[in-house]
Order: C-alpha cells, then structure tokens, then sequence
C-alpha cells in the first residue's frame, strides 16, 4: 500500500503557528471506522468524542510533546476498575506508531487493535495515551515481547477536546521520524482489570483496547457487576479492525477478510518538507 504524502502536514519550518514542529489535520464525521461503527450508549461517549481533528508533534526540552484534538469535549465516566478502585476515566485512547529509518519493524499493530503493516511500513516505536497508564503498561509487559518499544505516558493532560503528552527524546529520539500513523481506540477497562490477566504466559497478548461487536450491548462502567462497553456496526464481523478514526482515508478499514483472517494494513505518513496543507 503506498505512503499517505504530506499533504496533510504542515512543518513549522514552513510557518506554521506557534512552535509545533508537525501538524496533520483529519477530516470531521469520520470516526465510524470503516463506516458502520456506533458509538456505546453511554453519556461519556458523546458524539465527536473519537473523531480526531488533529495531531501535533512539538519539543519541551528534553520531551516530545504529542497534541491531539477532538471534534467534541471529551467526558470521563466514573469506572470501577475494581471492587474497591473507583475513578474518573476518560475512554479515548491514542495510538501514535513511529517509523525511525529503513531498518525492519513490526508488522503488526498492538494487541487487540486487529491491525497490520506492510513490510516497508512497520513501526519501531509506539506510544499509546491512555487514561489507565500503569494498568496497560502492565498488561503490555505480562503479556507482550514488544513492551520496549511502547511508551505510555503518565503525563497526560486532558483538556475540553484535547488530549497532550510528554515522551522523552530517549526513548523517540532526537530527530523527526521517517513516518508515522494515528490511529484512535477505545480502552476496556473491564477485562483488563482482573488480577488473572496479570499472569504471564497465561491469556492472548492483551492490549486493554475495547472491542468492536455486531450489535450493541450494555455498557455499564459505573457498575462493579456491570459489563464492559463495546461499540458495535461490524459487517462482516471477524478480524475487523477495533479503530474508530486515524489519520489515514475510512475506506482503508474495510480491506480485512474474515474468512482468510486477512487484517487492514494501516499506511504510515511520510514527514518531508512541506508542500502545504489540505
């Protein structure tokens, strides 16, 4: 699949506002997956709550600063994430995958994301912003042989429709990278929780990203009995992708095939010199 161009970025080299080195805009009324995707019946999933609007790569000192905008304010809902562990939890997260070079990478997304890359495209590090970051880095390490090169923030600061977090250059290095992808999910906070998905070697890679089902449950985070959320709108369902939105064309969702567990191949975008913005 061809590289997405930079159409879509704007450097600030090539002035831009502000001191933000990458920009990339994303169109509105996208956030439907490959189309048919519905969000849970639930108030902290407000329509444009997982539509991105735009992403944004900037420098703090020694930090990477990753900006994302929503279409609509994002809501927290009160979650128990254990009988006795209650909190105030926003649902979105971030998945940002960054290609460094031209050195092989993985060709699969994080667990439960039900998403590849192809060969030339495969991402070496990733960062994940997650209201839930010690549980999923957690559940990455338990499960996963690809926890080094995840990144999941603590500094996260969530305000109105955006969400902001801080990388250290160490760990993205000092440079822009070669390319990168964005790509927006839901967190399961049910499942995740359970101190048997903390045992390694014992269950699937685990990834706490919410699932995609064909019709609509409940969705009841307040409830320690209650059921996890799910949105729903599979057709066909099967190795469909758990994406709502990312910075790439909605139609690229729907090349998966459930009889030859075939995935979607997410693009990456190449970060050149700019040649405007759409």
């Amino acid at each position: 699949m061809k590289q997405l161009t930079a159409l879509l970025i704007c450097l600030a080299l090539g002035g831009c506002a502000s001191s933000k080195l990458l920009v990339i805009k994303d169109p509105a009324g996208d956030d439907h997956g490959p189309g048919s995707y519905r969000y849970p019946d639930h108030p902290a999933f407000t329509p444009g709550s997982f539509d991105l609007r735009e992403f944004s790569l900037s420098r703090d000192g020694d930090d990477w600063v990753v900006e994302v905008l929503f279409a609509s304010r994002l809501k927290k809902a009160l979650v128990f994430v254990r009988q006795d562990d209650r909190r105030e939890l926003f649902p979105q997260a971030v998945d940002v995958y960054f290609r460094l070079g031209t050195g092989p990478g993985h060709a699969e997304g994080l667990p439960g994301r039900d998403i590849g890359f192809a060969p030339e495209d495969g991402w070496h590090k990733a960062v994940v912003i997650s209201s839930v970051p010690h549980e999923l880095r957690r559940a990455l390490e338990s499960t996963t042989e690809i926890s080094a090169d995840v990144f999941v923030p603590n500094r996260v600061r969530h305000s109105g429709r955006r969400l902001k977090a801080w990388i250290p250059a160490s760990f993205l290095g000092e440079h822009l990278p070669f390319t990168l992808s964005v790509l927006i999910t839901g967190i399961s906070f049910r499942r995740s929780f359970m101190i048997t998905d903390r045992v390694r070697d014992t269950l699937k890679p685990e990834g706490m990203c919410m699932e995609v089902t064909r019709a609509a449950g409940e969705c009841r985070l307040d409830d320690p009995e209650g059921m996890d959320c799910s949105f729903s709108g599979c057709d066909p369902c099967g190795s469909h992708p758990k994406v709502i939105d990312g910075l790439f064309p909605a139609d690229i969702l729907r090349d998966y095939d459930p009889a030859e567990g075939r995935l979607v191949k997410i693009p990456m975008i190449k970060v050149e010199d700019p040649i405007g913005t759409k």
